[in-house]
């Protein structure tokens, strides 16, 4: 299984390979490349850079918070 690191920038695990240590003013933190290329790009770039990765974000955690649905002979076997 491959490291993961997480980026501070988009909030997600990447694998070690796409990450780079990038020095921001508190100290060195973890940074994707893909955010560092959009970085570069212009504002109204990065704004559609970022309502996308918003868009990523919300649809992971509406993932993870969807409950499991287990029926109940199911769980009476897990006991």
């Amino acid at each position: 299984m491959s490291e993961t690191i997480f980026c501070y920038c988009c909030r997600v695990h990447h694998p070690s390979e796409q990450m780079h240590r990038f020095r921001t003013r508190h100290g060195f933190r973890w940074r994707c490349r893909r955010s560092i290329e959009a970085a570069k790009c212009a504002t109204s770039e990065r704004d559609a850079f970022g309502k996308q990765q918003s868009e990523i974000n919300r649809d992971i955690a509406s993932e993870v918070s969807k409950p499991a649905f287990i029926p109940i002979h199911e769980r009476r076997l897990q006991r």
